[in-house]
């Protein structure tokens, strides 16, 4: 099930980001506090994680922001239900992505930013 907000979803915990090959989108996949069910969410384009609080939070094209908690865990596509359902609808393959101390992720988006102010 895609998630759709804080208010609706809850806290997202035992998350981790998945990559569709194809295009490189990401999203998050986790565990839904008010669900009670593994959720994927729409394209993030930034998150944040801090790794010695556990806390993090995730921004969707569309502005939804979600709030992460606990470890990230490494999902293989192959090995999760809702993922195999997500790459069959979508005809597309996913990845997981590695959470990195230190986020360049935010950092791109950052770049991206800066240069369509500057244009």
């Amino acid at each position: 099930m895609e998630a759709r907000s804080l208010s609706e979803c809850g806290v997202i915990s035992d998350w981790g980001i998945v990559e569709v090959e194809e295009t490189k989108d990401r999203h998050i996949f986790g565990f839904s506090s008010h669900y009670n069910f593994y959720v994927i969410t729409q394209k993030i384009i930034d998150y944040h994680y801090d790794v010695k609080t556990r806390q993090g939070s995730a921004l969707t094209e569309s502005g939804i922001l979600y709030a992460l908690t606990g470890k990230p865990v490494s999902y293989s596509p192959n090995k999760q239900l809702q993922l195999q359902e997500f790459m069959e609808k979508n005809n597309c393959k996913l990845k997981p992505v590695k959470i990195e101390r230190f986020n360049l992720f935010y950092l791109n988006a950052f770049f991206q930013k800066l240069l369509s102010i500057n244009h």
